[in-house]
């Protein structure tokens, strides 16, 4: 068969590349709509529609990392189709097509998606049309149960594509290698990531109670490079992992991996030392409240923390339902710099964040 190519630039992304990094091309108005993606050995490679400014070049490499730019030919493509429900007309029925879902993650190369019920017949043809509006997914799995455990683990069923369940994510221009199986990690949350490390000033002592691979450890240390981040896991994988997060970004010289129960470490080895304390562990962040507090030097300092909280409850309520919890503890909060919903985590259940400076009330 005959094709029609058409030789152009294009900007090689590498398979473990995530959808945000595509996101960003097409933001800036560089992907070339009318070509299709072409999969190479190293990745996959994106037609643009010309050659990219020194300042895009500047972004790309800031967001992106360092990326390659070539000149190759690409298939001229009749539609281009960006969305679940387009990809899947036709193959499965029109009642159904209202429950597709409206968004997955993508965690490196692999996709995770939230079947809804009904359409577990059609999980294959699903899995594939996720896999055909995002070229670089390699593999689709299913959300198959709740986090669950001390570890926040989760079972998943393949849907399409094939390979392990570990992975290569980047984000912000850092790298993290994990298995989605057998670690705690929430590719939406990177919003808030880099929130909380753009307020990390220097020579500042950071304690991430919950760790898991790394992303705020490795990326407060990254934006802030005179700070230490002691990073806390009871998971023994994620701690592997953070190990070598760590050196991989170059980062291992003030991350501090600590393998353990974090309640018991703060009694022992990081009591008084931290100006900053990260709590993310929103299911139960609140009976945590007491460890975090005798991290903080001279028992003052900030506590990032997080809540799952019902959607329709004002978020005024549920500080102040943080505020009685933290002062029914002879904490003094000095102030709420800042509260937000930053997530939905289920149909009726959000995420709430919370900025708190405290002191601990002193006792005459």
């Amino acid at each position: 068969m005959d094709l029609n190519l058409t030789a152009q630039y294009g900007i090689l992304l590498h398979s473990e590349m995530a959808e945000r990094e595509l996101r960003l091309l097409r933001k800036l108005g560089l992907v070339d709509n009318r070509h299709q993606f072409q999969q190479t050995h190293l990745g996959v490679l994106v037609p643009l529609v010309r050659m990219l400014t020194e300042n895009e070049s500047m972004l790309v490499r800031e967001q992106i990392g360092e990326v390659k730019t070539q000149v190759a030919s690409f298939e001229e493509t009749k539609e281009t189709i960006r969305t679940l429900q387009a990809s899947l007309r036709g193959l499965i029925p029109n009642e159904l097509m209202a429950k597709l879902p409206r968004s997955f993650d993508v965690i490196g190369d692999i996709a995770v998606v939230d079947l809804p019920e009904g359409l577990e017949q059609f999980s294959e043809v699903i899995g594939k049309g996720v896999r055909q509006i995002s070229p670089h997914v390699r593999l689709v799995l299913r959300r198959a149960s709740q986090v669950e455990g001390t570890f926040r683990t989760r079972k998943f069923e393949v849907m399409s594509g094939a390979g392990g369940t570990e992975t290569v994510h980047r984000e912000f221009s850092c790298r993290y290698l994990l298995d989605v199986s057998t670690v705690y990690f929430n590719p939406r949350l990177s919003g808030e990531r880099i929130r909380i490390a753009r307020q990390v000033r220097p020579d500042e002592l950071v304690v991430d109670m919950f760790a898991g691979v790394g992303p705020y450890s490795v990326l407060i240390a990254r934006l802030q490079p005179r700070s230490t981040v002691y990073s806390v896991d009871i998971n023994p994988v994620a701690v592997k992992y953070l190990k070598e997060n760590a050196f991989a970004n170059s980062v291992a010289d003030r991350v501090i991996p600590m393998l353990g129960d974090v309640e018991e470490l703060a009694r022992v080895r990081l009591r008084g030392m931290a100006n900053r304390v990260i709590m993310n562990l929103p299911s139960v962040a609140s009976s945590y409240l007491p460890a975090a507090v005798q991290i903080l030097k001279d028992g003052r300092g900030a506590i990032h923390f997080y809540a799952f909280a019902p959607r329709n409850e004002n978020v005024g309520t549920i500080v102040e339902s943080f505020r009685s919890r933290v002062e029914s503890r002879s904490i003094r909060l000095e102030s709420i710099p800042f509260s937000k919903v930053i997530k939905e985590v289920g149909p009726n259940r959000v995420q709430v964040a919370i900025d708190a400076l405290v002191r601990v009330r002193v006792r005459r």
